[in-house]
């Protein structure tokens, strides 16, 4: 019998699945990009320009390969290849619980993956960034 989930993923880079296993929470920072003036009269005039986000995640444990995640998306070794093959922007899609969905053209800021355990299988200690373009 099949194991069945009741939430999907919570984010898929380029329609690729990215697993839940071991992760952490999702930090979303927001930068305003704008442009501040003081007038003569001693007022001031902001204009804002955009709002760009970071994403940070981080995953402990995790498999290096989707064969051995709980959900049977990508591991530690695929989120790595991915990065190595992808040097400039991507899709990155977020499913909420609530079933909303948001999409984002993003670039890596930061990929580290660490090994941490070794076995019939490797365990990694990953960390992922994201900006907005």
């Amino acid at each position: 019998m099949a194991m069945v989930f009741l939430k999907p993923r919570l984010m898929r880079w380029n329609g690729n699945a990215i697993t839940d296993h071991n992760r952490g929470e999702l930090s979303v920072d927001i930068e305003r990009i704008e442009k501040k003036q003081r007038m003569a009269n001693g007022t001031m005039r902001k204009y804002i320009v955009a709002d760009k986000r970071t994403f940070g995640v981080q995953w402990t444990n995790l498999p290096h390969s989707s064969s051995y995640t709980v959900d049977g998306f990508w591991g530690a070794r695929q989120m790595e290849d991915f990065f190595d093959a992808t040097p400039g922007a991507f899709t990155l899609e977020l499913t909420y619980g609530d079933g909303t969905v948001e999409t984002f053209q993003v670039m890596f800021a930061d990929f580290n993956m660490n090994l941490s355990k070794r076995g019939y299988f490797d365990f990694h200690e990953v960390t992922v960034s994201l900006e907005q373009v």
